[in-house]
């Protein structure tokens, strides 16, 4: 029986709002979280690990200080990437989101079902253990499918939290919700 682990990392702070800025880079505080990483006791044997990061800049600077400590090359994966606000202005896309994440999946944009499914399918089929550094929704989305959620928004996860999911012959099995207290749920 084949095994994969994943480990999903939010990125750090963002410099600017993500209704203000199309790709922000990390703030002081975020440039923080993510050299703290480094110390994360779930994150002390990632030899084995591919890294992988959405193109986001908030995500590749967040990936960084642990792609250095192991020596790691960072792949970019759009499959990653944050939700896509297709053609809404900078301006609206706050309260575009308000909008999507209490919105049904089976009403949903088809432009965002594909993007969950992209999430989904890239996890799944997963060929070795892996790190991914990436956004709140694509957590949220990846979470509100192996829980059947009738949303995307599933937890608010904090920025750097970890996200474990162990896969077996592109079936996830478990996973691990990192916040107040750890938290196993066995599929």
């Amino acid at each position: 029986m084949s095994e994969i682990k994943l480990i999903f990392i939010r990125h750090g702070e963002a410099a600017n709002a993500w209704g203000n800025h199309p790709d922000p880079g990390l703030s002081d505080k975020g440039i923080l979280q993510a050299k703290n990483l480094i110390k994360h006791d779930d994150l002390q044997d990632l030899k084995n690990y591919s890294f992988i990061s959405s193109p986001k800049l908030r995500a590749i600077e967040t990936a960084k200080p642990l792609a250095n400590r192991f020596n790691k090359k960072i792949e970019l994966d759009k499959s990653f990437i944050e939700i896509p606000a297709q053609n809404i202005a900078l301006d609206k896309k706050q309260l575009w989101l308000k909008e999507i994440i209490d919105t049904k999946k089976d009403k949903l944009p088809q432009y965002v079902k594909v993007w969950n499914k992209k999430i989904f399918d890239a996890s799944i089929n997963a060929k070795n253990n892996s790190i991914i550094f990436t956004h709140f929704m694509v957590i949220n989305a990846l979470i509100s499918e192996l829980t059947s959620s009738e949303t995307l928004l599933y937890f608010y996860p904090d920025y750097t939290s970890v996200i474990q999911i162990i896969i077996k012959n592109q079936k996830i099995e478990s996973f691990l919700i990192e916040g107040n207290k750890k938290t196993y749920i066995n599929l």
